[in-house]
């Protein structure tokens, strides 16, 4: 070798060094995370399945309710599962108070909607419950601030009309309730300025409407039949007729279902196709590409770590899609998705995607950082993970009254709450 070249060989050896060094202390450019870690867990109800944000005091802050279902049991246990809502309500921003005692709804509580349902101006809680008994299948809290108190009102959805698909015991006995309520949306759907409630019953392959009542708050259920085990809804206009239809999340069939309404509480289907993955659990509808148009973004809780965004192309059809694999292995479940949140969360004008990874203990971010509406779009990952408790619900909203959005992640385990700040 010669001089020149040794001279040469000795350079390369020391900016390798130097660069090896900066990485080891950590002085290498590094791009910073958008959210922090969160510095306090707030403790709930135990097996916190869903959570939601809203000012239900008045005081300009959003306080946290978490739906609690606990185990659920046998069906013929006098306890099939727990029944309590937990609320935390803000006092200062991100300090939190639970407040005592819980509320009480029907058994296995699993998903819950926040709206204005009654002649105040306050937002008042609706549940569906997964094992309801004693004709507790609804449970509504009306927000009656000024008293400090949620009146509880329950609803029955009558099953002896209905039939039951899913699971059996060693005895042939139904290991769960009818319905079997997994997914809620409360909105105007009529047009008549009242809200309505519809809900996906998993066990009896329905769709559950219950129209909005000035005196009654919701009027007496209605069916539609839904095969495949509705788990969860997405409402949106899908045909650009500005009347709400319906994305459902088909679990025992791995489809995506198309609902059309008629803007009178109705919906029939209209078309459905594979959601590209095993047990697909959420779903959502947005814009996800900029081009004016609903797309689908569903995600699966076993087997395949699989997010798919379905990209709408016309009204009711969506013929491309794209895979987001947040395994690394497709026969190895390494996170199991069981909650997905899709927002802006750089306010750059583009839809980002949050799953509560239960298995990895983690929550993985996807922030969309396309430039315009070509397929695919680009999406860049940032890991979240915890040595305690295991993500199993999530809620995108502005705790800190900063302005950014912050994402409120639920923990199995720990029962507990913890919010993760946007710190960007």
């Amino acid at each position: 070798m010669s001089a020149l070249a040794r001279i040469h060989y000795r350079t390369a050896l020391l900016f390798l060094a130097a660069f090896l060094i900066c990485i080891r202390t950590g002085t290498a450019q590094e791009t910073p995370r958008t959210f922090a870690m969160p510095t306090r867990y707030h403790q709930v109800g135990p097996n916190p399945n869903a959570l939601a944000a809203a000012d239900l005091t008045d005081n300009g802050l959003l306080d946290i309710v978490t739906v609690d279902r606990g185990e659920l049991f046998d069906t013929r246990e006098e306890r099939p599962a727990n029944d309590e809502v937990s609320l935390l309500l803000a006092e200062l921003p991100l300090d939190y108070t639970r407040r005592h005692p819980s509320l009480k709804t029907g058994f296995g509580p699993y998903a819950i909607a926040i709206a204005n349902v009654d002649s105040l101006k306050w937002p008042d809680i609706i549940i569906v419950n997964f094992h309801a008994s004693r004709q507790r299948d609804v449970s509504v809290f009306l927000n009656l601030k000024d008293e400090g108190v949620f009146r509880p009102l329950m609803f029955e959805v009558p099953d002896n009309l209905l039939n039951y698909h899913r699971h059996y015991d060693g005895e042939g006995v139904p290991m769960y309730t009818m319905p079997g309520l997994t997914d809620v949306v409360v909105r105007d759907i009529t047009g008549d300025g009242l809200r309505d409630l519809i809900a996906a019953g998993w066990s009896s392959d329905v769709l559950v409407f219950m129209p909005g009542h000035r005196d009654k708050i919701f009027g007496a259920p209605r069916f539609m039949p839904a095969p495949g085990g509705p788990r969860a809804l997405a409402p949106a206009d899908l045909d650009g007729n500005q009347t709400t239809d319906l994305a459902v999340a088909m679990y025992a069939t791995a489809e995506v279902a198309l609902f059309k309404g008629d803007g009178q509480g109705d919906f029939v289907e209209y078309d459905r196709f594979p959601s590209r993955g095993a047990l697909p659990t959420t779903i959502h509808v947005n814009d996800m590409n900029n081009d004016g148009k609903p797309d689908i973004v569903v995600s699966h809780a076993h087997t395949d770590d699989s997010i798919v965004v379905f990209y709408g192309d016309g009204p009711f059809s969506f013929s491309l899609s794209q895979e987001i694999m947040l395994g690394t292995d497709r026969g190895v479940l390494e996170h199991e998705i069981r909650d997905t949140a899709v927002a802006d969360l750089t306010n750059n004008g583009r839809m980002d995607i949050v799953a509560a990874c239960y298995a990895s203990q983690r929550i993985i971010v996807l922030f969309n950082e396309s430039e315009d509406s070509a397929l695919p779009q680009r999406f860049r990952r940032e890991t979240y993970t915890f040595s305690e408790g295991r993500p199993r619900a999530l809620c995108v909203a502005d705790f800190d009254n900063d302005g950014r959005p912050d994402i409120a992640a639920a923990f199995w385990e720990t029962n507990t709450v913890g919010i993760m700040r946007n710190v960007r």
